[in-house]
């Protein structure tokens, strides 16, 4: 029996510096009920330097960037996705929605990350669907270009650091802000796409795959939302399909 035949390849729920071990057993039962993989939690990134043989994918949850490249650099044929991937997801959906919404082309567009240094990922995510343009802007421009002038023609603000004080802009010029739901956007595309990266081993995840699933999680949202209220089965299975689809029109990333 080979390694893709095993039905019971373990997911590692990782947790880094600020992760509480409420928090990983949350992600844990999530991944448990709706992707239907077995889990095991480690309390911290620095346990992973002998990951067990039967770990199929790690997920780091609230880990330093730099930790992150070196878990992903230490790790061969492990999948490893961050809570920040699966975040940059779920905010590239919800940008979809609120653009489709009010009837406003991608391409056309005029998007303004908030705060992008602290989601390095997210920018790459948004240049793939075709955003027309896309200003970053973070704490230290404030002085210089405040938030609310930048802010000012922007058909969307992905906003990363909060409204309030220095930051904000008058309420009368307003666009549409999207804000992350640390207890609900990590876990909306997770199980899915863990269900694709166990089932092939070696893959990285890439720009690709999370686009295909932020437009899985934008086409199960219902009217009204901008995105799905959590992960069910329905939803998982969607997310897989997409990453699948996407994953092998591009040819295993390695």
């Amino acid at each position: 029996m080979t390694g893709l035949d095993q039905p019971a390849r373990v997911v590692a729920v990782v947790g880094g510096i600020s992760a509480t071990s409420a928090v990983l057993r949350r992600y844990a039962a999530v991944i448990e009920e709706t992707a239907g993989l077995p889990t095991r939690v480690i309390a911290s990134d620095y346990g992973l330097h002998d990951v067990a043989s039967d770990v199929g994918a790690v997920v780091l949850v609230r880990t330093d960037p730099e930790r992150v490249q070196r878990v992903r650099g230490s790790l061969v044929g492990v999948p490893v996705v961050t809570d920040q991937d699966t975040t940059a997801i779920a905010l590239a959906a919800a940008l979809h929605t609120t653009l489709s919404r009010a009837d406003r082309a991608p391409q056309s567009s005029q998007v303004v990350i908030a705060g992008a240094r602290t989601m390095p990922g997210l920018c790459p995510l948004v240049l793939a669907a075709g955003i027309g343009s896309i200003t970053t802007w973070n704490p230290s421009d404030a002085l210089v270009f405040p938030l609310r002038r930048i802010a000012a023609d922007a058909d969307v603000v992905i906003n990363l650091v909060g409204g309030g004080g220095r930051f904000a802009w008058p309420r009368h010029a307003v666009p549409a802000v999207i804000v992350p739901d640390t207890g609900r956007d990590p876990l909306l595309a997770l199980p899915g796409l863990l269900q694709t990266l166990v089932r092939h081993p070696d893959t990285r995840l890439t720009v690709e795959m999370q686009h295909a699933c932020a437009l899985a999680l934008a086409a199960a949202t219902p009217p009204g939302n901008q995105l799905p209220r959590q992960a069910d089965h329905a939803l998982v299975t969607q997310v897989a399909d997409a990453a699948t689809t996407a994953l092998l029109s591009q040819g295993d990333p390695r």
